[in-house]
């Protein structure tokens, strides 16, 4: 629960993913977080940062996926295992310290994507500039992975690529020039294949998911730290600031009661000042009777509570109790009058299931040390199956 609510906390119910892809163009699909459902709240392209920027949301989070030409891919057939291995294998003299790296693995074959720090670092810096905060990024195709296995054709296509799958499994990656127009559906949701990375991205940090390795771990953990330093900083000034509103409105609220109720009784007082000496006199008495109701209350309540903890101990699972009391009241209360109380008894209804198991019970309560009696008031038949039964317990007199 407290997951779930930090999660709501620091990103709300909208999330969105970005693809700036290989036609230039900015592909954008904002995903919204319903209790267990997710559904698609809006999508659009645009061909400058500042053209989608102008229809987000204010102060709008979002992930990232590179997949232009800056972005280098290759997918090898390899049973290498080590990152660094397998980079080595698809880019031999690439500076590594230079380029920001990120590999899926499907068995024995592997999709491998580098940019230069300098390009992703840039474009990151340019978002936030506008506003928008960039939470993780991605590099390539690498991020159909997360939604692979609920496409069902054997091969589909993003904004810039072919896949074929075997057995559920990625056989091979082609860059291809012109893309068909199509959708698939995603769990219940239709995908459009220019927006298939873009939605994988918001998804992924939906289901807090990733299935992909890369150099740049440390890249993002900074990224989402400082999105959740500001955006916890941001809430606390206005929950603070509302917060120090509601006190003052609170404040004033109550002076002004209290000043109103001051100002009457001053006004009582200066009327009539036998009346104060009245209701003095009636609060000496109410507090002298309240001081004899919780002296009672006192030396009663730690019996009653072990009455009451032990007829509860003792009651099988076919009875079921609608009423207990401990020293009912005989009569109506009238004022001036002591309230009349049946001390030393307990009055019990309820209904039973089992005649047999309440005997038994009876037998149970007239075995303890503090019951005198038991008293069958009432046993007759509700319905077919269930019984009202009401007892009358007598107490041992201490």
């Amino acid at each position: 629960m407290l997951d779930i609510l930090k999660t709501y906390l620091l990103y709300g119910t909208i999330y969105c993913g970005i693809e700036h892809n290989s036609s230039n163009a900015i592909e954008v699909m904002l995903l919204k977080k319903k209790k267990k459902e997710v559904v698609i709240e809006n999508s659009f392209s645009g061909n400058t940062i500042d053209e989608i920027v102008a229809k987000f949301p204010k102060k709008q989070h979002a992930f990232l996926i590179v997949n232009n030409d800056t972005v280098l891919s290759k997918f090898i057939e390899s049973t290498e295992t080590v990152q660094n291995q397998l980079l080595y294998e698809a880019f031999p003299n690439l500076k590594i310290n230079d380029f920001y790296v990120e590999i899926v693995s499907d068995g024995n074959f592997h999709t491998i994507a580098i940019c230069r720090k300098s390009i992703v670092d840039t474009l990151i810096e340019t978002y936030r500039k506008k506003g928008v905060s960039i939470v993780g990024f991605s590099l390539g195709n690498v991020m159909t992975a997360l939604v692979n296995d609920f496409i069902e054709t054997p091969t589909y296509y993003t904004s810039n690529a072919k896949l074929t799958k075997e057995n559920n499994h990625i056989t091979e990656v082609s860059l291809v020039a012109d893309i068909p127009r199509e959708s698939y559906e995603i769990n219940g949701l239709e995908v459009k294949n220019t927006q298939l990375l873009n939605f994988a991205g918001a998804l992924s940090y939906i289901l807090q998911s990733q299935k992909t390795t890369s150099n740049f771990e440390d890249a993002k953990t900074k990224l989402i730290t400082d999105f959740s330093q500001t955006r916890f900083f941001n809430q606390f000034i206005v929950f603070g600031l509302g917060f120090i509103l509601l006190l003052l409105l609170l404040n004033f609220f109550v002076f002004n009661s209290y000043y109103e109720a001051v100002e009457t009784m001053k006004q009582t007082a200066s009327v009539n000042s036998s009346q104060k000496e009245k209701l003095l006199d009636l609060k000496a008495i109410v507090d002298e009777k309240q001081k004899t109701v919780e002296d009672i209350l006192k030396n009663s309540s730690s019996k009653s509570s072990f009455y009451i903890d032990a007829i509860a101990n003792s009651l099988p699972k076919t009875i079921q109790l609608a009423a207990l009391n401990y020293q009912p009241i005989l009569k109506r209360i009238k004022k001036d009058k002591p309230i009349p109380l049946d001390r030393d008894i307990i009055t019990i209804a309820g209904i039973s299931t089992d005649s047999d198991l309440f005997s038994t019970w009876i037998q149970t309560l007239e075995a303890m040390d503090w019951i005198v009696t038991v008293t069958v008031v009432n046993y007759g038949s509700q319905s077919k199956n269930t019984t009202d039964f009401s007892l009358k317990i007598r107490l041992l007199h201490d």
